[in-house]
């Protein structure tokens, strides 16, 4: 009976052994794409952690020859299941990291966008500086009313870009451009070339 039971637990133990060793290296190469650090180090835990896996396949093969079709399967596919899961948790890193950079991107543009809309503010509702600066609440100059369709464009896709489930609708960006110059335009046109600041009463 002992010696019927050494095969089985000797196999058993191989195959322990491997999937730790194959766990292990997965995890190492997984902890340290995901917290970013050297690549060079990333591929020497892959290279160090494959080749103890390859060693402790062969060794179960030469030391224990009836165990070779199991190990050689168990190695195959632990590493397999440990590549796909590296891979599916990079996918998600990256993919992560784009919608950071999209969500950043985006709230970089909305402040652009905020910025001519509170400049614009002070020429219509500060009593003293819409005085000194008429045309940029008139409507008949042409730069006025250009700068009028520019902030209604610009809002409508705005609209867009916060319906989007990414934040982000087609031509937001050249609108907001769009409207900085039409702003700048406006402002040269009544002669205000600078922002000018709330005056004190």
């Amino acid at each position: 009976m002992p010696a019927l039971l050494a095969l089985p637990v000797q196999t058993a133990l191989a195959v322990v052994v491997i999937c730790a060793l194959i766990a292990l290296t997965a995890f190492a190469v997984s902890r340290g794409l995901a917290t970013d650090e050297d690549r060079d180090g990333v591929f020497w835990y892959g290279f160090t952690g494959g080749f103890a896996c390859l060693g402790a396949v062969i060794g179960a093969m030469v030391l224990v020859p009836e165990t070779a079709a199991v190990s050689g399967l168990a190695g195959m596919l632990g590493i397999g299941l440990a590549g796909g899961w590296v891979w599916r948790g990079e996918q998600e890193r990256a993919a992560r990291r784009r919608r950071r950079s999209v969500e950043e991107a985006q709230s970089a543009l909305r402040a652009r966008h905020e910025s001519v809309l509170q400049r614009w503010v002070s020429y219509e509702l500060d009593p003293a500086v819409a005085i000194d600066y008429p045309d940029m609440t008139d409507l008949r100059q042409p730069e006025t009313a250009q700068l009028v369709r520019a902030m209604r464009k610009a809002a409508a896709l705005r609209e867009q870009a916060d319906a989007d489930d990414d934040g982000a609708a087609p031509g937001y960006e050249s609108a907001v451009a769009d409207l900085e110059n039409a702003f700048q335009a406006a402002e040269r046109a009544a002669g205000a070339h600078s922002t000018p600041r709330r005056r004190d009463s």
